[in-house]
C-alpha cells in the first residue's frame, strides 16, 4: 500500500515516542522534560485510538529498506556486547555474540521471496497498540509526579531523569515497532530494543541490587534473543519467508516446519517470564514503581504472551500445543501459589502478573476459539488492572516507607483516595462482573478436555482468590476515626490512577456486552490456516449469549447493603475490640490492653502466609527444575514428528 493516513498513524507511533525520548534526554530542565513526557503520552494515546478506529491495514517497505533491520541488529547487538564488557558479564557477551553471528550468517544466505509485509496491523495487534497507547501513556504521566517524589526519598542516581524518561518514553515506540513487526528482521530489532530499555530502567537506581537485577534482566532476555536469532536462520536455511505470516500459514507440522515456532516459542517464554525464566522479572521489582507499572502491564512480558498467541494457528491442533497449554498453566497455579507467601506487595504482584501470563499462554496452547477469546481478554483486563495496582502500590510505599503488606493496615485512615482505587483494582482481578473473573471462567471451561491443564487452572485460580482476599482484608483494617482527610498527591498520580480506576469500572460493567465482539477476534487471527472448523467456535457462542444482568444484580445487592450499612452507623456504637484483657482506658478506639502485672500491651495480628509450606526457595527450585524439563519435552517433541 501507499504511504496513507495509516502508515503515517504508524510511524507516528513508533517514531513520536523516539524523538519525545530524545528531547526529555536532552532538555535543559525538569519543566521542560515533563512537557515531552505529557506530550509524547498525548500524541501516542490519541494515535493509537485513531489507528484502531481505522481497522487493520499492513504495510510493505522499499526494497531499499532491506537491509536497515539488519544494520539495526548489528548495532544494538555490538551496544549489548559493549555493556557484558563493561559490567563483566561475559555470559551476556557470548549470547550477543551469538546473536551477531546468526545475523551475519543469515544476510550471507540466500533468502525466499518475501512471505507478507514487513508490517501487519490486525485486530490482534491494533488490541496490543491501544494497551500499549492508553495504558502506558498513563503510566508515562504518572511517573512525572513519582520521580519528583522519587527524588527525594531515593539516594541519586548517576544516570539522571533525563535517562529515566528517555528509556521510559521510548519503550512506547519500540514496543508498538514489535507488536506490527511481520517481518522476523524487524521483529528482532524491536525485540533487542525492549531489553535494553529495561536493562537501562531496571538498573536505574544505580545501586547493587539493581545493577544485578538490571544484568540478570539482560542475560535471561538475551537468551531469548539468541533463540530468535536462531528461529530466523532455521527459517532462511529451511527456504521459508523470514516473515511471522509465512510461519502461520505456511501449513503442516513436520519437525523443521514447527523449530522456529519451537525457538519463538522460546524466547517468548524468557520476555513473558515464565517458569524457569521468570527470576528477571522478581527482580525488576527494584526499580522506581513506573518501570515495574510499565513492564508488567503495557510493555515487555506482554510482548511475549502476544508472540505465542500470535504463533498458536501455525501449532493448532498439534502435540506440541498441548505442551505449551501446560508450560503455561504450570507457571499459573506455582505462581500463584508463591504469591501466597509473600508479604512484600510488589513481589506479590510480580507473581500475579506471571501467573497471569502463564494462563494466557495456557489458553494459546489449548487453541480452541474459546480460549483464544480467554486469553485476548486476560490481554486487555490485566493490563488495565495490574497497571492500576503498581500504582496505588507506589503511592502507598512513598507515603508509608513500606511496600510490606503488614505495613498496610490503617491507610484506609491515611490515604483513603488510594486505598479505595487499590481496593477497586484488587476486586477487578476476583470478583463479577468484571473481565478477569469471565476469563478465568472461560479458560477453565476452554481447559475440560485437557485433564491436567483444567486441575492447574483450577489450582492457580483458588490461590489467586487466596492472596487477594488476604491483601484486601489487610488494607481494610482500621481502627475507627470521625473524619478521614484526602491524601495530597501529585496531580499525575492522583490523575492518572483516578482515570484508570474509572476505567477498571467502566471495563467491568461493560465485560459481558463486550464478548459478541470475540468471535470476529478470533476468526481474523486464525483467518487463512484452516486450522479451526466452524463448529469449533460453538462454546464461544455460548459464552457471547451470556445474560449479563445477574452478576450486575449481585453487584447492586451489595452496593446497596454497604450503602443501607453506612446510612445506619451511628459512632456511638462503636466498641473497642475484645482483646486478652481488660482495655486500656484511652481517648478514640485503641488496641492496647492490661496483661499479666498490670502491664499494658498492644494487640498485633497478621495475615497467613504459609510459608512453611509455600516456600519460596524451595519451591522455586523445583518448580524451576520441573518446568525447565517440560520446556525441553516440547523441543523433544518436535524432533519426534
Amino acid at each position: 500500500m501507499g504511504f496513507d493516513m495509516n502508515a503515517l498513524l504508524l510511524l507516528v507511533l513508533i517514531a513520536a515516542p523516539l524523538l519525545f525520548a530524545a528531547a526529555a534526554f536532552v532538555a535543559p530542565s525538569a519543566r521542560t522534560r515533563r512537557v515531552c513526557a505529557v506530550l509524547a503520552a498525548l500524541i501516542t494515546a490519541v494515535a493509537s485510538v485513531k489507528l484502531a478506529v481505522g481497522g487493520s491495514f499492513t504495510l510493505e517497505l522499499p526494497a531499499s529498506w532491506d537491509s536497515v533491520p539488519v544494520i539495526l541488529e548489528l548495532l544494538l547487538g555490538l551496544l549489548v556486547l559493549w555493556i557484558s564488557v563493561r559490567i563483566r558479564n561475559w555470559m551476556i557477551g557470548l549470547l550477543a555474540l551469538a546473536q551477531l553471528v546468526l545475523a551475519v550468517i543469515g544476510e550471507m544466505l540466500p533468502h525466499a521471496p518475501a512471505g507478507g509485509p514487513a508490517f501487519n496491523v490486525d485486530m490482534l495487534a491494533i488490541i496490543l497498540l491501544l494497551i500499549v497507547g492508553l495504558v502506558g501513556s498513563a503510566i508515562v504521566v504518572y511517573a512525572i509526579g513519582y520521580m519528583r517524589r522519587h527524588a527525594e526519598h531515593a539516594q541519586p542516581s548517576s544516570a539522571g531523569e533525563g535517562a529515566f524518561f528517555f528509556f521510559l518514553i521510548g519503550f512506547l515506540g519500540v514496543m508498538n515497532g514489535l507488536v506490527v513487526a511481520n517481518d522476523l528482521r524487524w521483529l528482532s530489532v524491536f525485540w533487542e530494543a525492549t531489553t535494553l530499555c529495561s536493562f537501562f530502567l531496571i538498573g536505574y537506581n544505580g545501586d547493587e541490587p539493581s545493577r544485578r537485577n538490571s544484568a540478570r534482566a539482560l542475560l535471561i532476555n538475551s537468551f531469548g534473543g539468541a533463540a530468535m536469532g536462531l528461529a530466523c536462520l532455521v527459517t532462511v536455511t529451511s527456504g521459508r519467508a523470514e516473515t511471522l505470516q509465512a510461519l502461520i500459514t505456511g501449513g503442516g507440522a513436520g519437525g523443521i516446519i514447527l523449530l522456529p515456532v519451537a525457538l519463538l516459542c522460546l524466547a517468548a517464554f524468557t520476555k513473558s517470564a515464565q517458569m524457569p525464566f521468570q527470576s528477571w522479572l522478581l527482580g525488576a521489582m527494584v526499580a522506581p514503581t513506573p518501570v515495574s507499572a510499565l513492564l508488567h502491564s503495557a510493555t515487555m512480558v506482554k510482548a511475549g504472551s502476544y508472540l505465542v498467541l500470535r504463533l498458536s494457528p501455525a501449532f493448532a491442533g498439534t502435540t506440541f500445543s498441548a505442551i505449551i497449554a501446560v508450560v503455561g498453566a504450570f507457571t499459573f497455579t506455582c505462581a500463584s501459589a508463591l504469591a501466597i507467601g509473600q508479604s512484600n506487595a510488589k513481589r506479590v504482584l510480580a507473581y500475579s502478573t506471571i501467573a497471569n501470563l502463564g494462563l494466557i499462554v495456557a489458553c494459546a496452547g489449548i487453541n480452541t476459539p474459546l480460549a483464544y477469546a480467554a486469553a485476548l481478554t486476560i490481554l486487555c483486563f490485566h493490563a488495565v488492572s495490574k497497571g492500576l495496582l503498581f500504582m496505588s502500590v507506589g503511592a502507598i510505599e512513598q507515603e508509608i516507607g513500606s511496600r510490606d503488606i503488614e505495613d498496610m493496615g490503617g491507610i484506609m485512615f491515611k490515604m483513603p483516595a488510594t486505598t479505595i482505587i487499590a481496593l477497586i483494582g484488587m476486586v477487578s482481578m476476583l470478583a463479577p462482573p468484571f473481565g478477569m473473573l469471565l476469563s478465568k471462567w472461560m479458560a477453565i471451561e476452554a481447559s475440560i478436555n485437557s485433564p491436567l491443564v483444567l486441575v492447574l487452572i483450577v489450582l492457580g485460580s483458588a490461590f489467586t482468590v487466596l492472596f487477594w482476599a488476604k491483601w484486601i482484608g489487610r488494607i481494610q483494617t482500621v481502627s475507627y476515626h470521625e473524619k478521614y482527610t484526602i491524601e495530597k498527591l501529585p496531580h499525575t498520580m492522583i490523575y492518572t490512577m483516578g482515570i484508570l480506576a474509572v476505567t477498571v469500572l467502566i471495563s467491568g460493567i461493560a465485560a459481558v456486552p463486550l464478548m459478541p465482539y470475540l468471535e470476529p477476534l478470533v476468526k481474523g487471527s486464525f483467518a487463512n490456516t484452516g486450522a479451526l472448523a466452524d463448529h469449533a467456535f460453538a462454546p464461544l457462542r455460548s459464552v457471547t449469549a451470556l445474560t449479563q444482568w445477574p452478576m450486575l444484580l449481585f453487584l447492586g445487592v451489595g452496593l446497596a447493603a454497604a450503602l443501607g450499612a453506612l446510612v445506619r452507623f451511628k459512632p456511638s456504637s462503636v466498641r473497642p475490640p475484645f482483646l486478652c484483657g481488660e482495655n486500656v482506658e484511652a481517648p478514640g478506639i485503641t488496641y492496647n490492653f492490661r496483661s499479666l502485672m498490670d502491664k499494658s500491651e498492644t494487640a498485633w495480628s497478621t495475615s497467613v502466609y504459609l510459608k512453611d509450606i509455600l516456600s519460596e526457595s524451595r519451591m522455586t527450585f523445583w518448580a524451576n527444575l520441573v518446568a525447565a524439563m517440560i520446556v525441553l519435552t516440547m523441543f523433544g517433541m518436535i524432533g519426534a514428528i
